[in-house]
């Protein structure tokens, strides 16, 4: 399980396009290797528990020789309601480029929920990023597809559409009003650009929607070349239950290069979306210590 009480952190100022950077390692002091973990939506440094469980089996596992990082993005906490995937990109790749001066060799992203799609976006060719050994997504959800689950696809189209009508006007960084959000976001000031990044089916963020067709989705996973490892969460409460989960982690790894998806990847028995659940923590963390040894 993930260690109670306090912790022991050491922290790294670095320069960032988020002013006051910092980033968190705990773990295996003077590791040579780094996993960096990425939050979702509203987290920030510390907020998921299981990097912790990560770090403290990476003990036990000198050879490998990985500490954790977390960091606070642009985005971290409530700043994701106004901003982009693109700033997680620059927040990422400055911190890569920190860790590579003090001497890290290997640098592998775990993403979980929208820190899955931070992943995915780091892979886009129209960014400039530091290169990384591989990645891990963890909670690959689709945010359109929670959001009609919490409010009603009818409702959340009738919001899109306020939201595109103010992009249209050159007002996308006005912020929505909480009558267009679903429940979750009513307290979250957000911009009609990033609801709908985060909603429409064209939406920037719209990565994981199991409705996307081949040819919209599969450039997505064609262009990573570096090991990958998907995990989704077996009882995820943002996912439908109609849903064939390990289905669509299977497609996912055929959409990819050949070689690239892990053959660990799939569904974390009995883990809901944060993996707070003791035998589900357990079985993640062994997985992906097992990947991490695949990591070259």
């Amino acid at each position: 399980m993930s260690p109670s009480g306090t912790f022991t952190t050491t922290v790294h100022p670095f320069e960032s396009p988020t002013p006051h950077a910092c980033a968190y390692e705990v773990g295996l002091a003077n590791a040579t290797n780094a996993l960096v973990f990425i939050g979702g939506l509203g987290d920030g440094p510390h907020t998921v528990p299981y990097p912790r469980a990560i770090a403290k089996r990476l003990e036990a596992e000198p050879d490998l020789s990985y500490s954790v990082f977390e960091f606070r993005l642009t985005s971290s906490f409530t700043g994701f309601g106004f901003a982009r995937l693109a700033d997680d990109v620059a927040d990422i790749s400055a911190l890569v480029k920190y860790l590579r001066s003090i001497g890290k060799q290997r640098v592998v992203l775990l993403g979980h929920s929208t820190g899955s799609q931070d992943c995915m976006e780091y892979t886009s060719p129209s960014h400039d990023v530091e290169p990384v050994e591989g990645y891990i997504l963890q909670a690959p959800v689709s945010d359109r597809a929670a959001m009609a689950q919490e409010m009603g696809e009818a409702q959340l189209d009738g919001g899109l559409k306020v939201a595109k009508e103010l992009i249209d006007a050159g007002r996308g960084h006005e912020r929505m009003q909480p009558e267009h959000l679903s429940p979750s976001f009513h307290n979250t000031p957000i911009s009609a650009a990033r609801w709908y990044a985060l909603g429409a089916t064209d939406g920037e963020d719209n990565y994981f929607d199991p409705g996307l067709p081949a040819h919209v989705i599969e450039p997505y996973w064609q262009r990573i070349d570096k090991p990958l490892l998907i995990l989704h969460s077996g009882n995820d409460e943002f996912v439908p239950r109609s849903l064939d989960k390990n289905a669509l982690v299977g497609y996912w790894r055929s959409l990819c290069q050949p070689g690239i998806a892990s053959e660990l990847s799939g569904t974390i028995p009995g883990a809901g979306h944060r993996v707070e659940e003791p035998d589900s923590e357990v079985w993640l963390v062994n997985t992906v210590v097992q990947f991490l040894r695949s990591v070259k």
